[in-house]
């Protein structure tokens, strides 16, 4: 091959802008302050071909370790699979899905990830199969729901610092937990979706929008009650969803989950318990 193969270069302030600047062409966005902020650590490995000093193709590799049912999981999640438009054709992503599968498939209870519309066929060539994934949603009757919740503001130093903290110490609040900092940092460093219950002293990443509740994930250094989580909205929220797999489903509804332009595909006979066991991967897992 006329190119190199690199892995594991996030230190290499050259290498790191070119993937920058691939990723932002490909997806329009980057890992930059993501790194700056010392969130990049070793379980984001990118795989990737280069030109010279110019990444032309890569895929990532996400080391997911969960907690599923109290029994550590340890998975690969593959992602920012693309190539330079000027290369494209020569069969570059082949190339480095093979590498990654080779190196993870035997060491790991099994690798997943989601694919956009454009690429479904793609990825079958390599064993992948199709999985369903599972959302639990419900209706609020309640009209003495009291809104307790604060808002949290990412950008205050102090607010983030205690917020990072219970992410570090937090415990399983759902079925299917993920346990990687950096990924949640990832997704909430800069947003305005974190919201804190001091009574319960927990935190909520969700979004809001009219009378829709969706709570993407819960954070905490201990067991939580969801149905006060939910309450603490207040009583102008009539329905909601959850971006995770509860332990208690009691009044829950129970629908297969669909995401516009989006498949999940996954390698190896243990990631089939998310459509047996009817979960879904949590929503800040995707990378």
């Amino acid at each position: 091959m006329k190119y190199t193969y690199i892995k594991s270069y996030k230190d290499n302030d050259e290498l790191r802008k070119s993937l920058n600047e691939l990723t932002e062409k490909t997806f329009s966005f980057n890992f930059e302050n993501w790194y700056s902020n010392g969130f990049w650590e070793d379980k984001f490995i990118p795989h990737s071909l280069v030109d010279g000093d110019k990444v032309i193709a890569n895929v990532s590799v996400n080391i997911m370790d969960f907690d599923l049912d109290g029994i550590e999981k340890h998975y690969i999640q593959i992602g920012t699979v693309m190539t330079d438009k000027y290369y494209r054709g020569q069969g570059l992503s082949r190339y480095l899905m093979q590498r990654v599968i080779g190196e993870y498939k035997e060491t790991s209870d099994g690798i997943y990830l989601f694919a956009n519309d454009s690429v479904i066929n793609f990825y079958p060539k390599f064993g992948f199969k199709s999985s369903k994934q599972y959302q639990y949603s419900k209706d609020i009757y309640s009209i003495n729901n009291v809104k307790k919740i604060q808002q949290v503001n990412m950008s205050d130093e102090v607010k983030w610092k205690d917020f990072f903290k219970t992410v570090m110490n937090s415990v399983s609040n759902d079925r299917f937990t993920m346990n990687n900092p950096g990924l949640i940092a990832f997704w909430t460093r800069w947003s305005d979706c974190v919201y804190y219950l001091a009574e319960q002293e927990v935190y909520i990443i969700a979004d809001v929008k009219d009378d829709n509740l969706y709570i993407k994930q819960i954070i905490s250094s201990h067991k939580v009650d969801l149905e006060e989580v939910i309450s603490s909205f207040g009583d102008s929220i009539k329905k909601v969803r959850l971006g995770f797999t509860p332990y208690d489903v009691t009044g829950y509804i129970i629908n297969e989950y669909h995401e516009d332009d989006c498949t999940v595909f996954i390698l190896g006979k243990d990631l089939e318990c998310i459509e047996t066991k009817k979960l879904i991967f949590p929503t800040l897992s995707h990378a």
